[in-house]
């Protein structure tokens, strides 16, 4: 192989890792920009999101998925709500689940006497023995609660683009009619993202 001959294999040798090099980053690029998909939506989804919108998951179902919660009475809206508290961890942080058990109107009223609950009272810890007789009580719906306020990037690499966007007192609500879910956003941010939303509703 003479000089020129060599220069030439040089140059295209050159060019080719050149070319690799470009290649590489470009690829890096590319998976930078991919949506920041929430590992536990497709998880949870058989067992926890589809059911709940389907009106069949309860509250033994929730404790058989993430073990068993702490039952807590609390004020939604200066209503009183029977919630089961559940801790998570995915997606590099802290979460808390939140299941809001369906009480009809005497039961409700039974446990508000018995927890001496007024409007505005703040959260109030329920006898474990409460849950165990409720076993079988449908889960309205469920709300997922991160330590730490999420970036609109992890909403719509998790469920698309929003669908419906409704002003309200704080921020705006981001709907989902398809897949019942409802995202409270302000400042940029998510901050809860609440599964169980109807089409009556």
């Amino acid at each position: 192989m003479n000089a020129r001959t060599g220069l030439r294999v040089g140059t295209w040798l050159g060019v080719i890792l050149l070319c690799f090099f470009a290649f590489g980053k470009w690829l890096g690029g590319q998976d930078g920009d991919r949506p920041e998909q929430l590992a536990w939506k497709q998880t949870y989804q058989e067992n926890l999101w589809a059911p709940v919108q389907q009106r069949t998951l309860t509250l033994a179902g929730v404790e058989r998925v993430l073990g068993e919660g702490s039952l807590w009475m609390i004020s939604a809206d200066g209503e009183p709500r029977l919630v089961s508290r559940h801790q998570l961890e995915s997606d590099d942080r802290q979460w808390r689940v939140q299941a809001v058990i369906g009480l009809d109107e005497q039961q409700t009223a039974s446990l508000v006497e018995a927890q001496a609950w007024q409007p505005g009272s703040p959260d109030q810890a329920v006898s474990p023995a409460v849950g165990q007789a409720l076993a079988a009580y449908l889960v309205e719906r469920i709300s997922m609660i991160p330590d730490q306020p999420l970036t609109l990037g992890h909403i719509e690499g998790t469920f698309g683009p929003v669908e419906v966007r409704m002003p309200v007192s704080e921020g705006e609500a981001w709907i989902y009619p398809r897949q019942g879910v409802v995202v409270a956003v302000s400042d940029g941010q998510a901050h809860s993202i609440m599964f169980g939303l109807h089409e009556e509703l």
